[in-house]
């Protein structure tokens, strides 16, 4: 089973419902394998593994499939090996950044579990509280472009703008095919910026492949715009009530139920009364 977090696992409160936590937890005392597939950070994830409070360390496809990792917590603490990462070129983040210092949006690189922003006004602050929220962690302040540039190349870049689907068009025209664009969700305020290729879809094929597991065997739960492929190359894509529509028309059964009526724990609930888990 592969789970998204935000708009799925994640009721509208941010949190895993009490519902969801108890099928998750008797999937996997069942001997079940359960996966997270998000397009968070590492760090944006610590609070939900702890929250789970698994017996054994999950993977967990993180930043859309940019990076995967083996991680399990005991409540208190979360640990975590690496299982593989596919980062955005030096070329590619170089003219990202030029787009956002032209346009005046605010860059965010993902880089390992951190997140580093550069905020160059008090809407670039705004919308960095208000991602903070979304994603329950904070990003690294720096002064500017060139300290931002020293990092190394991230596994994930975000703008964030009121205007998502213009920047959208703009990065379509840019960049063509050479990157892999997703519009944010579930509430869109920014666009993401991945290495050609890179998405859920992928790299859960990628981490079926390191497993040795059928990818026809997998159950998938999502929402979002970045969920189609998801949805599409696991045997059963379950989108939510709450999904996008281009996100249901891809997926093999739109569930009756929200994220916030415990839609992930009750499909899993269903499916292992009819014996499909």
């Amino acid at each position: 089973v592969a789970l998204d977090l935000d708009g799925t696992t994640l009721n509208t409160k941010h949190v895993i419902s009490e519902g969801n936590k108890k099928a998750i937890r008797e999937l996997v005392a069942r001997g079940v394998g359960v996966a997270i597939a998000t397009g968070r950070s590492m760090s944006g994830i610590y609070d939900h593994l702890k929250a789970l409070k698994l017996p054994k360390s999950i993977p967990v496809l993180c930043l859309n499939g940019a990076l995967c990792l083996k991680a399990g917590s005991d409540g208190k603490t979360v640990s975590t090996s690496m299982v593989f990462t596919d980062p955005v070129s030096k070329e590619n983040a170089d003219g990202v950044v030029e787009l956002a210092k032209e346009h005046n949006f605010l860059v965010q690189f993902y880089i390992g579990d951190k997140v580093y922003a550069v905020p160059k006004s008090e809407k670039h602050m705004e919308l960095m509280k208000r991602y903070e929220v979304l994603a329950g962690y904070p990003q690294i302040k720096l002064k500017d472009f060139d300290e931002l540039k020293k990092l190394g190349d991230p596994a994930k870049i975000l703008l964030l703008t009121e205007d998502p689907d213009s920047l959208l068009e703009m990065a379509k025209k840019k960049f063509g095919d050479t990157l892999h664009l997703v519009r944010g969700s579930p509430d869109p305020f920014f666009v993401e910026f991945l290495a050609k290729g890179v998405c859920k879809g992928t790299g859960l094929l990628k981490l079926c492949e390191a497993e040795n597991i059928d990818p026809k065997s997998i159950v998938a739960f999502g929402d979002g715009d970045n969920d189609m492929e998801f949805l599409q190359y696991a045997g059963m894509g379950c989108a939510m009530k709450n999904a996008r529509q281009v996100t249901k028309d891809k997926a093999d059964v739109v569930l009756e139920w929200s994220n916030d009526e415990d839609g992930v724990g009750r499909q899993l609930e269903r499916l292992t009364k009819e014996g499909s888990l």
